[in-house]
């Protein structure tokens, strides 16, 4: 799993292998964001379909405090995930590394 600065590290090296390579890559990270959108986490189209899911088979909305809570804690968990991809691309940044030895 990788974060934001890894992907643009590794199309920046494609883009300088030629067209075809990177637009591979290209057509990988949308397809690999489809799929990241259709898991059942909160925040995400998958997560809507669970709640409306869930709201079918009762009969009923779910009460509106549930959908927050559910909505918090997915955005909670998400910008949780992104800092710590983040911090751990960054940290394997040659120029990085180079200035945490000194």
């Amino acid at each position: 799993m990788s974060g934001p600065v890894k992907i643009v590290q590794l199309g920046a090296s494609l883009a300088q292998q030629g067209g075809g390579s990177l637009f591979v890559f290209t057509a990988l990270i949308s397809i690999n964001l489809a799929v990241l959108n259709a898991l059942p986490l909160p925040l995400l189209d998958g997560g809507q379909f669970v709640l409306l899911l869930i709201e079918g088979l009762r009969g009923r909305p779910l009460p509106e405090r549930f959908q927050m809570a559910f909505m918090q804690s997915g955005f909670v968990f998400l910008v949780g995930l992104s800092v710590v991809l983040i911090v751990k691309d960054t940290s394997q940044l040659p120029a990085v590394q180079q200035l945490l030895s000194r």
